[in-house]
């Protein structure tokens, strides 16, 4: 028995691979989609942490604190409730532009980092 090959795909065939090709087509569309919203969300960060070193860079020689700049520079505080074994309270900010910090883990990450360079390893 021969086989011959013309190189046309029978209906069958092609009715398969179409579907798929469909399939994947809406797969990668919800994935740019996806990615998209994720590119515009990073975008705005970009330009809202940019903000905030502006304006950061202008109370940079600060002598006293005022409302004005409290209102520029804060969304809000949170004080939670007071421990009381410690009797101390967690007192969380939320910067305009960029959101809470955390002063304890960028502190804990700097140290770590002068740690590495002094070893010589960066």
């Amino acid at each position: 028995m021969r086989i011959t090959f013309s190189g046309k795909l029978n209906d069958h065939r092609f009715l398969q691979l179409s579907s798929e090709y469909e399939k994947e087509q809406e797969a990668l569309k919800v994935t740019l989609t996806s990615l998209q919203k994720e590119l515009d969300k990073q975008e705005k960060k970009k330009v809202d942490v940019q903000q905030f070193v502006k304006i950061a860079r202008t109370y940079t020689t600060l002598e006293k604190l005022d409302t004005s700049i409290v209102r520029e520079c804060i969304e809000k505080i949170f004080v939670s409730a007071k421990d009381k074994k410690t009797k101390t309270q967690e007192i969380t900010i939320v910067y305009n532009f960029i959101g809470a910090f955390d002063f304890k883990q960028a502190n804990h990450r700097a140290k770590r980092e002068d740690k590495i360079r002094k070893v010589g390893i960066i």
